[in-house]
């Protein structure tokens, strides 16, 4: 199973087809012994995305957000969209592969795509310190605001349409966010 799971994320990083026959022919294994273990390719496709569902803020290979004073929402909002910003350049062609597949014309009838990232957590921790005078719709529109800036969203907009490198890409996200949460904090 190990070998079929290794294949099936080296296809979906790649970009290569995420199907049932291209994880046996990867993994070295007969498409009997595939199809034991994954029997549709969308099990594939499930296989092939799990690590993706990992939280890169958990991760002991990144670095750890710095250390801000409670009050600093926009810091600590810095420090979020630039780790999870690099996580997601990092994992550009699955994210992009993902987001691909999710498009596809026989998704049409499927549950709506959903980000594979924890972005709703992770806003709603960051919100928590928000003034108490910040009405409920305001965080509300805030925390929706912030949504694009996580994921293969952030990555397709900003370099596919924007043209800008990962650096410049990641301190326009940061920038959006610290100018989102002071125009929230001073109701704009």
């Amino acid at each position: 199973m190990r070998l079929l799971r290794q294949a099936a994320w080296e296809l979906l990083r790649t970009g290569g087809p995420l199907t049932v026959p291209a994880v046996a022919k990867v993994a070295g294994v007969s498409r009997a012994t595939a199809y034991r273990y994954f029997p549709t390719n969308d099990s594939v496709v499930l296989h092939a995305t799990m690590s993706l569902a990992d939280d890169p803020l958990s991760d002991t290979a990144w670095a750890p957000l710095a250390v801000s004073s409670p009050g600093n929402l926009g810091a600590r909002a810095a420090d979020l969209v630039r780790a999870t910003g690099a996580w997601a350049f990092d994992h550009e062609t699955e994210l992009r592969t993902m987001l691909r597949l999710s498009l596809t014309p026989e998704r049409e009838n499927q549950q709506p795509r959903r980000g594979l990232t924890n972005r709703g957590r992770w806003i709603a921790a960051l919100l928590q310190d928000l003034p108490p005078e910040v009405s409920p719709a305001a965080r509300d529109r805030l925390a929706a605001a912030l949504i694009p800036l996580f994921g293969s969203d952030a990555i397709v907009w900003t370099t596919d349409i924007a043209q800008l490198s990962r650096d410049q890409a990641i301190d326009l996200l940061v920038w959006m966010a610290q100018a989102l949460i002071t125009a929230t904090v001073h109701g704009w």
